[in-house]
């Protein structure tokens, strides 16, 4: 299964589509920021699934702050990251995760790609797609995940 995560869309529409076109995922994690060119991407392609959280850009958004998703008994975690403090540290996401017992938190906020397995649970932020980066997920028939950083102009 191969899985988009995105973030911090702010504007890029035209990136965006790109991207999901180029990627031809099953599913798109969305952590914030952007709701309006996810939304129109939720017409657009219909036939992919989208699981969306609220970023603090995100005003009008009846998107929920944080979004739970079980893939093959894997469960992720997605949530913009602005209420846990991300950008001075990953504490408090990292409590919420434990709390959640999260094998995978997918967030945004900071603009910059990160990748970390801490103690079973792998933090994932993808990066903005208004810098060009975002994130590819892919889950075999084994169960196994594999996440890749990318980047597109």
């Amino acid at each position: 299964m191969k899985i988009l995560a995105i973030s911090d869309v702010h504007g890029c529409f035209e990136r965006l589509y790109k991207i999901i076109k180029m990627e031809n995922p099953e599913i798109i994690l969305f952590s914030g920021d952007g709701y309006e060119d996810v939304t129109d991407m939720q017409y657009a392609f219909p036939e992919i699934k989208f699981v969306c959280a609220r970023g603090n850009c995100d005003y009008n958004s009846s998107f929920n702050d944080e979004e739970i998703i079980e893939i093959f008994d894997k469960k992720f975690f997605i949530t913009h990251g602005h209420i846990y403090g991300v950008k001075r540290n990953y504490f408090q996401i990292e409590m919420r995760a434990k709390e959640l017992d999260a094998n995978v938190v997918v967030f945004g906020h900071t603009h910059f790609p990160y990748l970390k397995n801490k103690e079973q649970t792998i933090y994932f932020n993808p990066g903005a797609v208004l810098c060009g980066s975002y994130g590819v997920i892919t889950i075999n028939e084994d169960k196994n995940i594999k996440l890749i950083h990318k980047e597109v102009k």
